[in-house]
C-alpha cells in the first residue's frame, strides 16, 4: 500500500466546476482519438476546439484545468510539467471558444504512458477483471507492479485497465506551487467513485 499515499488523482475546483467544456464543431478529427493508449501526434493535424456546453457565457474566464472528456489545461500548466520531461505525456493546442472570444493558450493533455498497477485484491470494483470490464469503485495500487518501474517513469501515467490519471507526489507539489486555478488533487487512499462529490476543503492532504 506504499504508493497509494504517493499517488493522487486530478480533479476539478473551485471556477471550473461551474463549466462544462466540449469539442466543437473545427476541432482536429485526429483528437477524437485522444483517449486512446497509444501516441496520436501524426493523426492530430491542427488544433482542438473546445465551447461552453454548461454554465454562464457572460461570466466566463479560463482555468488553469478544465475537466472535459480529456483533460484541458493551461499554457502556465505545461511549463509546470515540462522540467520534469515526462514520457509519454503529450499536449495538444486547443482553443476555447466563446462565441467571438477565443483564447488559444491551452492544450487538450495526452497521456499514454501506462501501467497495469491496481491492486486486484485490495481495490474495489463493479464487474470483473476479465477483459476490464468493471468500474472502479477504490482504488489501491500494486506495489509489486510500480516497484520494478524506475521514478522518471511512473511521474504521471495512467492505469492500463481504466481510464484513471494518476500523478506523483513530486509533480503534485510543484503544481500546487504554481498557484494554478481550477484544479484540485485527491490521495490515491482517500479516492473512491463518489469522492468528486464529498465536501473536502484539503485536496492536497498535507504535501
Amino acid at each position: 500500500m506504499k504508493y497509494d499515499s504517493e499517488y493522487y488523482t486530478l480533479e476539478e475546483s473551485g471556477d471550473s466546476t461551474s463549466y462544462m467544456l466540449n469539442q466543437i464543431e473545427g476541432s482536429d478529427d485526429g483528437l477524437e482519438r485522444l483517449m486512446s493508449l497509444f501516441p496520436i501526434h501524426r493523426k492530430v493535424l491542427g488544433p482542438g476546439r473546445v465551447g461552453i456546453s454548461e454554465g454562464n457565457r457572460a461570466k466566463f474566464q479560463p482555468c488553469d484545468y478544465h475537466e472535459t472528456a480529456e483533460q484541458l489545461v493551461s499554457e502556465k500548466f505545461r511549463q509546470v510539467l515540462a522540467p520534469f520531461n515526462l514520457p509519454g505525456v503529450d499536449f495538444y493546442q486547443t482553443n476555447i471558444v466563446n462565441g467571438d472570444k477565443i483564447w488559444s493558450e491551452h492544450y487538450y493533455m495526452h497521456i499514454w504512458n501506462h501501467h497495469q498497477a491496481i491492486h486486484k485484491k485490495r481495490s474495489e470494483i463493479s464487474g470483473t477483471y476479465v477483459g476490464d470490464r468493471f468500474t472502479l469503485l477504490k482504488l489501491s495500487l500494486d506495489e509489486e507492479v510500480l516497484d520494478q518501474v524506475p521514478l522518471e517513469k511512473r511521474l504521471v501515467f495512467r492505469l492500463r485497465e481504466d481510464p484513471t490519471f494518476l500523478f506523483h507526489e513530486s509533480v503534485v507539489a510543484a503544481l500546487s506551487a504554481a498557484d494554478l486555478s481550477g484544479l484540485g488533487f485527491r490521495r490515491v487512499d482517500s479516492w473512491s467513485i463518489g469522492s468528486a462529490f464529498e465536501e473536502d476543503d484539503d485536496f492536497y492532504d498535507d504535501l
